[in-house]
């Protein structure tokens, strides 16, 4: 029995340029106690429908057609009173910003208890005891009601959340994008309260997100929406075995899988199209390899396609021979996709407006670019681009006058502690590890954005520790930093041409023609094609996987030895995820760049790095050859992190993630294992005495009393006490 019905809904948003069709006839059944996972991309309707079905679209946007039945009433025909008493009592939404949900300046525990009080008619003791049990129900300690949400860390935040959606017992949950930018450990933990919740409470639950995986592991039903329309729908376990859609081909093949792990993942070339003019035929022709002269003229329709399965393409009946086809990347990458603006090879004057950085005295070379100097890693005896040895970072946090009003004490925190390793020319190595483990501390430490505490860092025979003036400059040209997040890496007044040109600038390039030759060539190489259509583009005008790519060209513009990438697609979908992975992973081979990934999954990881060190607390627990490290993890913190990355594949289970929840802050320095508060392998020796260093015949060093002379040390109990300095 269906508990939601949706019929050839349309929502339309009113813009400056025109009405665009976000939502166009979108049918749907969710049936009581279904687990459905809405998937694609950014922009092909998914929120807008979970804001149409509770009605709190923004103003510019309307419900133009169609009906939303639950639970036998038509939702679009009652009036906003009632539909207030609709929310939270019988459908809850987890909002896609939910770690930004909470109120800053109120207590969780209060603004759980007003919801209860307010909405569900609980007076004030009662309100108070379900707000323990509900605390209690997603794993969290009921003295946190006392807390503020800066006082939660983000899963904590998250389950909090969680709580308040299920505060008044609803029949429908909706979450949107409930795990995106989590660590794998917290993305894991929510996905298994999601589980045991669907399990208790009979919950009916639509998951909308980009992310294939997580739809794997908690949905029993998939549907998969494309350009404001629903392409394909299934149950679980046929979708991801068999897709009958080409879109739902292309999402799973650009998906980084650690038990099946691909040569090369699949990029969906080019873009949806504008639904302020939709195309007559197939929305996914332009970017479909398998697309024929029908598809730009008839406009498929969901069609039943096999038991409980339907899809909406004009060749499904071809599709187990076309999946076949689908396997190899290069098919993919034969799409043309058109451009609509006209190359030109000439600057305008809104490009070369405000470039008025003064030339250094001595030019950079113009060498051009490597077509492939990468080493052969097995060479030991050459030697490394870049060595650290011993390297630490802390910082200096509270204090002061305010610190002394408040009666806060100056503390240190130990971001960074006495990592080393080194890193060969073309060589690639993955930083892998938790929110606050260090690793972006490190990759700034790399290119002296930060200066080390102790140690030293050696980049190709100089001491970066004390490199100042004409060398500290030519470190500038040779060394880049990808940032994390393209919306912020990018000064939005600048156009791209200006904002490419300044590093060409700042290092000597007083060529007019020169900086445009190697601006077009770079933004090419990135595979933003035609060049020229972008320079007098602004930020905002593009896509993000568009501005990954450009920050990505602004970091490569100097032809640098040594690349610095901050979870280079944490924020994107995963389409355009794999476009980037896969430009920069054959950029890395061709220029013999150097490069260190800093991301916290490792799937990602294991397609892009030779090597992986993974970091725990500012430490390296364990480092060693990417294939190794997955395929074999000896420390118990990269097992847990293995264990907590989701499979596409509903048929493979997760191991069970043998970890203690919590992380020791980093202001505080133990006496033994920093992972000892959190190991299940923790014994007595892992208190008192450092671990040592034990490398195999692999290369792979690990820091573990697992593997050194305290290996038959007695098991800590759980009541342990735990020693820090």
């Amino acid at each position: 029995m269906s508990i939601l019905s949706i019929r050839n809904l349309k929502v339309d948003y009113a813009t400056q340029d025109g009405t665009v069709q976000a939502v166009d006839g979108v049918s749907l059944d969710v049936a009581e106690g279904q687990h459905l996972g809405l998937i694609g991309e950014s922009g092909c309707g998914k929120t807008t429908l979970l804001k149409a079905i509770v009605q709190v679209l923004p103003r510019n946007g309307r419900i133009v057609g169609g009906e939303i039945i639950f639970k036998g009433a038509d939702l679009l025909k009652m009036s906003r009173a009632e539909m207030r008493q609709l929310r939270w009592r019988e459908i809850a939404t987890i909002p896609q910003a939910s770690m930004d949900s909470l109120n800053p300046v109120q207590r969780v525990g209060k603004q759980l208890t007003k919801l209860l009080r307010v909405r569900g008619g609980y007076d004030k003791r009662s309100a108070k005891r379900r707000a323990v049990d509900l605390f209690d129900l997603v794993g969290l300690d009921s003295e946190r009601l006392s807390h503020y949400p800066h006082e939660f860390s983000g899963g904590m935040k998250q389950r909090a959340v969680i709580a308040m959606a299920l505060a008044l017992e609803p029949s429908l949950l909706i979450a949107d994008e409930p795990v995106t930018a989590l660590d794998v450990i917290v993305q894991h933990q929510i996905l298994e309260v999601l589980r045991r919740l669907e399990e208790e409470l009979n919950l009916t639950v639509m998951l909308i997100t980009h992310d294939i995986s997580v739809v794997a592991q908690v949905c029993d039903s998939v549907a998969v929406m494309y350009a404001g329309r629903i392409v394909e729908q299934a149950a679980a376990e046929p979708f991801f075995a068999s897709p009958a859609h080409p879109y739902s081909l292309g999402l799973q093949q650009a998906f980084p899988n650690l038990a099946r792990p691909r040569d090369e993942l699949v990029s969906i070339e080019g873009y949806p199209p504008d639904l302020r003019e939709p195309p007559t035929g197939c929305r996914f022709a332009e970017r479909c390899p398998f697309v024929q002269d029908a598809c730009h003229s008839d406009d498929p329709q969901l069609q039943q396609v096999g038991v409980g399965r339907y899809a909406a393409c004009l060749r499904s009946g071809e599709m187990d021979a076309l999946r076949q086809q689908a396997e190899d990347p290069a098919l993919w990458q034969r799409v043309e996709v058109a451009q609509n603006s006209p190359p030109t090879l000439n600057p305008s004057p809104k490009m070369r407006e405000g470039l008025f950085l003064p030339p250094v005295e001595e030019p950079a070379s113009h060498a051009p670019l490597a077509s492939s100097c990468r080493k052969e890693l097995g060479d030991e005896g050459e030697k490394p681009l870049l060595e650290l040895r011993d390297v630490s970072k802390r910082f200096k946090v509270g204090g002061g006058l305010a610190g002394l009003l408040r009666g806060d004490k100056e503390q240190t925190v130990y971001a960074v502690n006495n990592i080393s390793f080194r890193l060969r020319r073309g060589e690639s190595l993955g930083l892998a590890g938790e929110s606050g483990c260090g690793k972006s501390t490190t990759g700034k430490l790399l290119v002296k954005l930060l200066d080390a505490s102790d140690g030293e860092i050696d980049f190709d025979g100089q001491d970066l520790m004390t490199m100042d003036g004409e060398n500290l400059l030519g470190f500038r040209r040779r060394a880049q930093l990808m940032f994390q997040n393209p919306f912020e890496a990018l000064n939005p007044r600048f156009t791209l041409y200006r904002s490419l040109t300044e590093p060409l600038i700042i290092h000597g390039w007083t060529d007019d023609d020169e900086r445009l030759e190697r601006v077009v060539e770079t933004l090419d190489r990135v595979n933003l094609r035609p060049a020229e259509v972008f320079l007098d583009k602004y930020p905002h005008q593009l896509s993000g996987g568009q501005l990954q790519r450009v920050v990505l060209a602004r970091a490569l513009v100097l032809q640098p030895d040594f690349l610095v990438a901050d979870e280079p697609v944490s924020m994107l979908d995963v389409s355009v995820r794999a476009g980037i992975l896969n430009t920069t992973r054959r950029l890395a081979s061709e220029l013999g760049l150097a490069t260190v990934y800093i991301s916290h999954d490792l799937s990602l990881l294991q397609y892009t790095c030779d090597r992986i060190a993974i970091m725990y607390l500012g430490e390296i627990v364990e480092i060693g050859p990417s294939q190794q490290i997955i395929s074999n993890p000896q420390h118990p913190y990269t097992q847990a992190l293995i264990a907590a990355v989701p499979v596409p594949d509903p048929t493979i289970e997760n191991p069970p993630l043998r970890i203690r929840e919590g992380v020791p802050r980093p202001t505080e320095q133990f006496i033994g294992c920093p992972f000892s508060q959190r190991c299940p392998e923790a014994m007595q020796a892992c208190l008192d005495i450092r671990p040592p260093q034990v490398r195999d015949e692999d290369g792979r060093i690990t820091l573990c009393h697992l593997y050194g002379e305290h290996s038959a040390s007695p098991k800590l109990t759980s009541d342990t006490p735990i020693q820090v300095g």
